[in-house]
């Protein structure tokens, strides 16, 4: 009897950590690698949706964030040109928000972070003004 009570301890105790909620909003539920892992590296953005409506990628941004809280960030508009600034960037201290700055500023930008895989990053921001934006990139 004792016995089946520890099995059963845990099972319980195992589904209950497998099906916790993660900590962000589409995933992933459980990573073994930490968010600053994850987040390191170049970054193509892939979509740009507006109110969940997709929208044309007349402007583009990709990125690159090194684990030493440095990196770039390049912006292309269409039949305009490209920038490339400088950043810095960081988490919030629960990491459920990306701020960022360019490095000659001192206010840093936030965007809530809605996934963040390996592969994957969703970016959200309110504008309040101009709806709700929400940025996918893909490591490249």
């Amino acid at each position: 009897m004792k016995k089946l009570a520890i099995i059963l301890t845990i099972v319980a105790t195992t589904a209950m950590i497998f099906s916790s909620c993660g900590k962000y909003e589409e995933g992933p539920s459980f990573t073994v690698l930490s968010a600053k892992m994850r987040i390191t590296g170049e970054w193509s953005q892939q979509s740009f949706f507006i109110n969940d409506a997709d929208q044309d990628n007349s402007v583009v941004s990709e990125f690159t964030l090194n684990s030493d809280g440095t990196g770039t960030q390049t912006t292309s508009f269409v039949g305009y040109g490209t920038t490339t600034n400088d950043i810095e960037w960081k988490f919030n201290d629960d990491n459920t928000l990306l701020m960022f700055k360019d490095t000659d500023e001192d206010n840093w930008d936030e965007m809530t972070i809605k996934r963040l895989t390996n592969n994957e990053l969703w970016l959200v921001e309110d504008t309040e003004l101009l709806g709700i934006w929400e940025f996918r990139y893909e490591k490249v």
